[in-house]
């Protein structure tokens, strides 16, 4: 039996704490590597982007991919690969769950933009709030209000 199906994802999720921890080198050793995960699992990838706190992915999964596999797997095997580099100072820990949208493919190019985007619309300001909401959002937005940072400890 064939499945058709035309479904478009957007997923954001978030450092522990939101640690500024995805910067430089690490950014495109990070993103190199989620892309590389998704070929196997047949995901099609689209965008993929992000803040030092957070990562924006765009994509079409298979139909007989869940959401919440994918994501459990992308989390995992991303902070394994990139806590086990030589080298690596301080560890990756991803945040527990994320912000999943579907769209249409008529809203496929803007999606892009905005994950391509990413680095200039957080610098102008200019964020969808639907967009940028993970699990975590309000604790986000108090901890930011307070003042409170964490810290990865080894």
């Amino acid at each position: 039996m064939g499945i058709y199906a035309e479904a478009f994802q957007h997923f954001v999720w978030a450092t522990r704490q939101r640690e500024h921890f995805v910067t430089g080198e690490m950014e495109r050793v990070l993103y190199r590597y989620i892309r590389q995960r998704c070929e196997p699992m047949h995901v099609q990838v689209h965008a993929l982007n992000g803040m030092p706190d957070h990562v924006h992915l765009a994509v079409t999964l298979p139909a007989t991919l869940a959401p919440a596999d994918f994501m459990h797997g992308i989390k995992g095997a991303s902070a394994h690969f990139i806590n086990h580099l030589p080298g690596m100072k301080g560890c990756l820990y991803w945040q527990e769950g994320y912000g999943w949208l579907t769209f249409a493919l008529d809203d496929l190019p803007r999606v892009v933009r905005y994950v391509d985007h990413q680095k200039e619309r957080h610098a102008a300001n200019r964020l969808s709030a639907k967009m940028e909401r993970t699990a975590d959002w309000e604790a986000f937005s108090q901890s930011r209000e307070a003042g409170v940072s964490g810290v990865c400890a080894d």
